[in-house]
């Protein structure tokens, strides 16, 4: 007897704990809320994240805000944001590949239905209400919709992570994107060569006291894998004569050489270091001739400017040209031209644009400009004739962030020139069409981080300061005033020095005054006034890049009361900037910064 009840004991202990072992099984989830919240709640079902949400992350969940630091200006910071999605070993069962994990990432919307069934149940409560179930839903976004409640909205639900449910990709920030426009090394090469001359002198010589050299008129010519050197040696030659009298004469010596540089094409931008390195003269022919080798160097590096994609945060502080935008816009241009002698034949019609300036307002830039036209025909004397035209034009291009101050590129092109001939040959009637690529940049300095990308030469800011100058002058005026009406200045013609840890800025202040005479008659007279100060920057030595922008903040005008002396006290501030060209690898990245 005892044994059947300890055998029904051990069968009720084992229905007991399988049944408890499957209610914790089961509830899982709910035990976890319990303990962590001590609320019973369901998981809530979180959708994928689809394309649409992705790009909305680089086109629009972007933190633009004002900020001065590292700027010339003030100006908006683009920092770029990315999705990264953290897969589980759930994620991965049954995924043939990468791609196919990728494609569940991105479908186009949440299929409700793929959900699982218990998620569509009504929830019951303790008080046996049925509670209706909260959904996260996620909004088709359209690039249309820009408003600042439904980016907070779309960002909030992305961030949300809900315990027991799907893993959410996270929003992080990934760094600050840079788009600039930047000289790209390609290259770089050194070359030496030996100029020998003779050099008849206008007095026979006794010694040769001295003789300084300088190149001058540099040009170079980029062609596949090469540039060519061309220049002058400038010779300042000293030598004592038979009279024992110092005498001078000077020569000019042309030369020409070339350097191999692997990768140079046309077009391109070359920077040259012409050095000379040794200076050998002797006296022949009895002091009669002059003989004389000079030995020159020329460090040449080669450079294309490019626009990249690069990463910033931490690196060298440089100065460089940041794109906010580009486009082209393509214009006709119909004319009738008057030939000088009547023509049987056209011969060739070219066109090229010339005086061109451009003007930037917010968000567009205005072009004005001339095509030069060169028309070569034929004429009745059998004769080939040519006649120039130039047809002044103006066109707009918009550009969206594009501000007054902000610096402009424009690259004209003459894409197509139709010309027909009247049927008495005394008029040409022209169709050019003209393409115009406009690009605007603002300068600006930033921390761009090092890489193992392209190497790249920009400015590195070695320091910068602002030091104001007080302008006192008194002037006499050529008719006595009763009333000063304007005092317009501005700083001209500066020049400056750079020296141990200082900058020395001299230049001049053009004011135009204009004031009203004893007859009532408004007049004008204009005085410059020049200056002299310098600028204290640590770090600066000579031979470095300087940035000078002036600006007159305070004028003040004090009137005789005879009214024709004029005393005028004159505030400047002059902002200077050292900087000195480095190169370095970058750490280009992709547009959308993964």
């Amino acid at each position: 007897m005892l044994g059947w009840f300890i055998l029904l004991g051990i069968i009720a202990g084992f229905m007991i704990g399988t049944y408890y072992l499957y209610h914790y099984w089961t509830n899982f989830n709910k035990i976890n809320d319990i303990l962590e919240e001590g609320v019973l709640s369901r998981p809530k079902p979180v959708p994928k994240l689809n394309r649409k949400a992705y790009e909305l992350a680089y086109q629009k969940n972007t933190d633009f805000r004002e900020s001065e630091e590292n700027d010339l200006k003030p100006r908006k910071v683009h920092e770029i944001y990315a999705f990264h999605h953290i897969f589980t070993p759930e994620d991965n069962e049954g995924c043939l590949s990468d791609d196919h994990g990728k494609e569940e990432l991105i479908e186009e919307e949440l299929n409700t239905e793929e959900l699982d069934n218990d998620f569509d149940k009504p929830e019951i409560n303790e008080e046996g209400v049925e509670e209706e179930q909260e959904v996260i839903e996620i909004q088709d976004i359209s690039e249309s919709e820009v408003q600042d409640e439904e980016e907070e909205l779309s960002v909030q639900q992305i961030q949300e992570n809900s315990k027991g449910g799907l893993h959410m990709p996270e929003l992080q920030q990934v760094g600050g994107l840079e788009l600039i426009k930047t000289p790209v090394v390609i290259g770089e090469n050194v070359v030496q060569t030996m100029e020998v001359s003779d050099l008849p002198l206008v007095m026979t010589a006794i010694k040769v006291r001295d003789i300084n050299a300088t190149i001058t008129e540099l040009i170079t010519d980029v062609i596949t894998d090469k540039v060519i050197i061309q220049g002058i040696i400038h010779k300042q030659i000293f030598f004592v004569g038979t009279d024992n009298v110092i005498h001078h004469q000077a020569e000019d010596v042309e030369f020409s050489t070339f350097v191999d540089v692997p990768g140079a094409e046309p077009g391109m931008d070359v920077l040259v270091e012409p050095t000379i390195e040794h200076i050998v003269s002797d006296l022949i022919l009895d002091g009669n001739v002059l003989h004389q080798k000079v030995v020159l160097q020329f460090f040449v590096k080669v450079l294309s400017v490019q626009q990249l994609i690069v990463e910033t945060g931490t690196g060298p502080l440089v100065k460089v040209e940041r794109v906010i935008g580009e486009n082209s816009v393509q214009t006709m241009i119909n004319n009738e031209v008057t030939l000088a002698v009547p023509a049987v034949k056209i011969v060739d019609v070219t066109a090229e644009v010339i005086d061109l300036v451009a003007d930037v307002i917010e968000d567009k830039v205005i072009i004005q400009g001339v095509i030069h036209k060169q028309l070569f025909y034929i004429g009745t004397d059998d004769v080939e004739h040519h006649q120039a035209e130039d047809i002044p034009f103006s066109e707009f291009v918009e550009i969206p962030g594009a501000e007054p101050g902000m610096n402009v590129q424009v690259h004209p092109n003459v894409e197509h020139i139709k010309q027909e001939l009247s049927p008495d040959g005394t008029t040409v009637s022209q169709e050019i069409v003209l393409e115009l690529f406009v690009k605007v940049t603002e300068t600006v300095q930033i921390n761009v981080a090092t890489g193992d990308d392209s190497l790249v030469m920009l400015p590195e800011v070695i320091g910068e300061n602002t030091k104001q100058i007080l302008s006192e002058t008194t002037v006499t005026l050529d008719q006595p005033a009763i009333k000063i009406k304007e005092i317009d200045a501005v700083f001209e013609n500066l020049n400056t020095v750079v020296i141990s840890d200082k900058v020395i800025v001299q230049g001049i202040i053009r004011k135009q005054i204009f004031f009203i005479s004893e007859d009532n008659v408004e007049l004008h007279q204009e005085e410059n006034v020049p200056f002299s100060t310098f600028v204290e920057i640590t770090g600066a030595r000579p031979g470095m890049n300087v940035d000078v922008i002036p600006e007159i903040s305070f004028i003040k005008p004090i009137l005789s009361p005879a009214g024709d002396v004029l005393t005028q006290k004159v505030i400047g501030d002059i902002f200077v900037k050292v900087t000195e060209n480095i190169q370095f690898n970058v750490n280009e990245v992709g547009p959308y910064g993964v």
